[in-house]
């Protein structure tokens, strides 16, 4: 008999609410679709055995009118995926069940090995059975957060014949240890933070797919993003398609954000650098670079999505007309002022514009005030700008009764994007980080954006920009020599 690790959920009470067999089957259908339209389901679970049913139907069958091999290796993936979940008593999957990083497991395929052993001509029944010894070493490794690589062992029958066997792999650890990007990245941690960019690429690429209905007739809310498509690929496209589902106004909501930086950009006297903090795949400083042919862009950004950025920018400009600096920087742990203060290339005397886009809400209140602070140090002329965008502590905490972003905030959490910070008096956030002063816009106000009898949509409202502006360093003694050097 397999004995559980003890802990304070029981089998029933973990069978009723986490792992039973209606249960995983609708939320696996909801991430898979390819799982909706096989009508594939699970008949059975138990701790360390699960038996799936992958019936004999249109969408399973090929052309001689029998299982399709490669739906038969799918449903191996998820019987035994969802056997080696079983023992993890309490603990949600990501990308399946409603959950934070901090409490939930990521689990992966990472090998297969599936014996086809004759045609499939009935409803195939999977069946992955953990033996005792391979169960209580899963959970002894996760119970102490180290990392379990096993193999399980699923095997199909169809009118009482074995049709298939396979061998599958699979590696499973906490959540919150491979997003840490403090310690070894993980193919997991450089794939989500490569996901995340694209995915914000994808929304303003899709930009003609949403107008905005309560703008003037025959206007629409757009912006000029020629590389956006390129830089978000299939998958960017995909993953913005799945948020645009969840919050039809998350693309007018980018898009004024990315106005308003633009505007801010446009309005900064004599710009000569602009700093993207967290620069992902952000395009923009390809199209002001036409108009200032003498701008200087800095990208700071880890530098798994550094080597990114160049890939999508070889597709863009194999020539890299624009001049760039590429600056490797960990927002936990380096002081960006440094960063920049070692870069020969930079001057914090030159009016600048500084963006940290889309990045506050994905931080801890510490890390978002040291990273103000710091910055403020680079602003040495009066003319440069700070831009910062936030969402407020009621929509972080889920409190703003509003279904919409009750919804994408969920979504937000399957693709491991969880909101934890949030600021709902931004002037007072950035006064208390040393800011003398700020402009705060409403996303709502910056689109004018009346439904309702001329009520401001909810959503808008919980979404803020922010831009601050350097400080004369005329009469500071910590000014840096480094002044007037030509460029």
């Amino acid at each position: 008999m397999i004995v559980q690790e003890s802990n304070a959920i029981s089998w029933e009470a973990d069978y009723r609410d986490r792992i039973n067999p209606k249960l995983v089957t609708r939320l696996l259908r909801k991430s898979v679709p390819a799982l909706e339209a096989s009508d594939w389901h699970l008949s059975q679970v138990d701790y360390g055995f699960v038996e799936s049913v992958l019936p004999l139907n249109q969408a399973t069958t090929n052309q001689h009118g029998t299982h399709q091999a490669a739906l038969i290796s799918l449903s191996a993936d998820y019987t035994g995926g969802t056997a080696l979940a079983s023992l993890l008593s309490g603990v949600p999957m990501a990308g399946v069940h409603q959950c934070k990083p901090a409490d939930s497991a990521s689990l992966w395929l990472a090998a297969m090995d599936v014996k086809y052993l004759r045609p499939s001509t009935g409803h195939l029944t999977g069946r992955c059975r953990i033996d005792e010894k391979t169960a209580d070493n899963i959970v002894y490794r996760y119970s102490r957060g180290r990392r379990i690589l096993a193999s399980l062992t699923v095997t199909f029958e169809s009118n009482g014949e074995l049709v298939a066997e396979g061998v599958l792999k699979y590696f499973a650890q906490p959540t919150s240890q491979l997003l840490d990007s403090t310690s070894n990245r993980s193919l997991l941690f450089r794939q989500k933070i490569k996901a995340s960019a694209r995915m914000i690429a994808g929304v303003r690429a899709g930009q003609d797919l949403n107008w905005n209905q309560n703008s003037e007739p025959g206007q629409r809310l757009r912006i000029d993003c020629p590389h956006a498509v390129i830089a978000a690929g299939p998958h960017g496209q995909l993953l913005a398609a799945r948020l645009r589902k969840a919050l039809p106004q998350l693309t007018d909501m980018v898009i004024a954000r990315t106005q308003h930086i633009d505007h801010t950009i446009r309005s900064t006297p004599g710009m000569r650098q602009l700093v993207l903090i967290g620069a992902g795949l952000d395009m923009r400083a390809f199209r002001h670079a036409i108009r200032r042919p003498d701008l200087m862009c800095f990208e700071m950004d880890l530098p798994e999505m550094l080597e990114e950025r160049d890939r999508v920018i070889q597709e863009i400009d194999p020539h890299e007309s624009l001049k760039r600096c590429c600056l490797t920087v960990d927002f936990l742990k380096d002081d960006l002022a440094e960063v920049l203060k070692n870069c020969p290339e930079f001057d914090p005397t030159l009016p600048t514009v500084f963006v940290y886009e889309g990045c506050s809400m994905y931080f801890e209140e510490s890390v978002n005030r040291r990273v103000v602070q710091s910055l403020m140090k680079m602003m040495r002329n009066p003319d440069s700008r700070l831009w910062i965008d936030f969402v407020t502590q009621q929509s972080v905490e889920g409190r703003t009764k509003v279904p919409e972003i009750t919804d994408f905030l969920i979504r937000m959490d399957d693709l491991g994007e969880s909101f934890i910070f949030g600021c709902d008096q931004p002037s007072q956030f950035l006064e208390s980080c040393g800011v003398p002063a700020c402009e705060v816009v409403g996303s709502g106000d910056f689109l004018s954006a009346k439904a309702n009898g001329g009520k401001t949509d909810p959503v808008y409202q919980v979404y803020n920009f922010t831009v601050s502006r350097g400080s004369d360093c005329s009469h500071r003694s910590d000014c840096d020599s480094r002044t007037n050097k030509p460029r």
